[in-house]
């Protein structure tokens, strides 16, 4: 794969390019899908592709081809020139310089070579088989269980030059309790890692039937201002993606960041810290360089309330005078953008149990299905998988429930941070409680 890099570089200087980039990915992947409490498809596939691009003169161009040969990269950058020289100019247009990268360990697993798609099946086989044997009444709608091993390498006419290779399990199962007429929130749990001795589909199976026959019987309640606990999968879908948005350097350069003009201000109460750190191999974001080939590194965004840093590919550092934080994403079918890597938000010093035991009159969360404004914060939705809680003690579901509010004015209100945390894909989150939050009985 190297030599195809070197022979994109040289082609693309050979047809005027100034500057050049070459990022190509081989993937081979295994994969069972789960539909109505049964295995039903598995499937083996591989798939390579580079994606080349140019600048000439501060105009940038780009193309991407499926197939690592020869004929099909000159072609792409025949093209990429070609996009180049009708595109408009732009001086922050640029490719990073060649720099140390410290390559990680720990998100490769040798394992995984002969990891097959029968092993995923098996490993299917048994989430499905965990769920059911907790309680006869869950019902599984669906679910997957997949493995690949990408190798992704990057080269550009500074002279940088890398290569690496990730391996990587995850899975999801998806479904409902049923008891006669009684109908749960659908719940959906994950989990995922690099290493085959990690895998641990029975919990992640375990916690969804929890969750689901937790949510039987359901109650209407009176409308109520109070506490909101969130699982980490409800901090992924209501807290994380407006963190991500506001602290992307592009969002903040467009105008389009509540935390534009805020860095070195609190934003959030103390009990809040968030890094973006994809050299936390724990996670599936985990690699040694970004789409440039800019080093990895650990970024501390907020710290103890307060904003600390932006997040920058080499595009958006330039236009803001800064250095890249190692934030370009991307893949080989489009040019570098702006990304997390894995967003880990720090541990508290409470457990969950004694989080609940402090609330007076709250709702534990599992999931948030709503809409949630990433640019102003507004969010409003439906309650899932909730439960009522009056004075430390969980008392039962709830039912039609809908919550509402701001996440930069909940963040404000950020009451505890357990000791626990979950790993959800790219995530690292623990759960969170919030103080004075509105909740609408239907």
């Amino acid at each position: 794969m190297q030599d195809l890099l070197r022979y994109a570089i040289k082609e693309a200087e050979a047809q005027g390019a100034s500057d050049c980039e070459a990022y190509a990915a081989d993937i081979r992947e295994s994969e069972v899908f789960i539909e109505n409490s049964d295995l039903k498809q598995a499937k083996s596939q591989s798939s390579s592709s580079i994606g080349i691009r140019v600048l000439l003169n501060g105009s940038l161009g780009f193309y991407s081809v499926n197939r690592l040969v020869k004929d099909e990269i000159k072609h792409a950058v025949a093209m990429a020139i070609k996009v180049a020289r009708v595109s408009p100019r732009d001086k922050y247009n640029s490719l990073p310089s060649k720099s140390k990268v410290n390559m990680l360990r720990g998100i490769y697993d040798k394992k995984s070579e002969s990891f097959e798609a029968s092993d995923a099946a098996k490993m299917a086989a048994e989430m499905l088989k965990s769920a059911k044997s907790y309680d006869k009444r869950v019902s599984i709608d669906s679910g997957s269980f997949a493995g690949n091993i990408m190798t992704h390498s990057l080269a550009n006419s500074n002279g940088l030059y890398l290569t690496e290779k990730v391996s990587a399990f995850s899975w999801s199962i998806m479904g409902m309790a049923i008891s006669g007429a009684d109908v749960s929130s659908f719940d959906f749990q994950v989990g995922a890692t690099h290493h085959v001795k990690d895998i641990d589909v029975q919990s992640t199976a375990t916690e969804f039937a929890e969750t689901v026959v937790n949510s039987l019987g359901p109650r209407k309640i009176e409308s109520f201002r109070g506490e909101m606990l969130l699982t980490p999968s409800a901090v992924h879908e209501l807290v994380e993606e407006v963190l991500s948005h506001s602290v992307n350097s592009d969002a903040v350069q467009k105008k389009s960041s509540y935390f534009a003009n805020k860095l070195g201000k609190v934003v959030a109460s103390n009990l809040l810290t968030v890094e973006d750190d994809a050299t936390n191999t724990e996670a599936l974001g985990a690699s040694s360089f970004d789409r440039e080939g800019v080093p990895h590194r650990r970024n501390v965004v907020v710290e103890k309330g307060m904003l600390k840093k932006f997040l920058y590919n080499t595009y958006t550092a330039k236009k803001g005078g800064v250095k890249s934080t190692g934030n370009a994403s991307g893949s080989t079918g489009s040019p570098p953008s702006v990304s997390t890597t894995n967003v880990v938000i720090k541990q508290g010093r409470t457990s969950l149990d004694a989080l609940i035991s402090e609330m007076k009159s709250g709702i534990i969360i599992s999931r948030f299905s709503g809409n949630v404004n990433p640019v102003n914060g507004d969010f409003s939705g439906v309650v899932k998988g909730g439960r009522l809680v009056k004075n430390g003690q969980v008392q039962h579901a709830v039912k039609e429930v809908m919550v509402a509010g701001n996440v930069f004015d909940a963040l404000k209100r950020l009451s505890g941070v357990s000791k626990e945390r979950k790993i959800i894909y790219d995530s690292i989150l623990p759960h969170m409680r919030f103080d004075n939050i509105s909740f609408t009985a239907g």
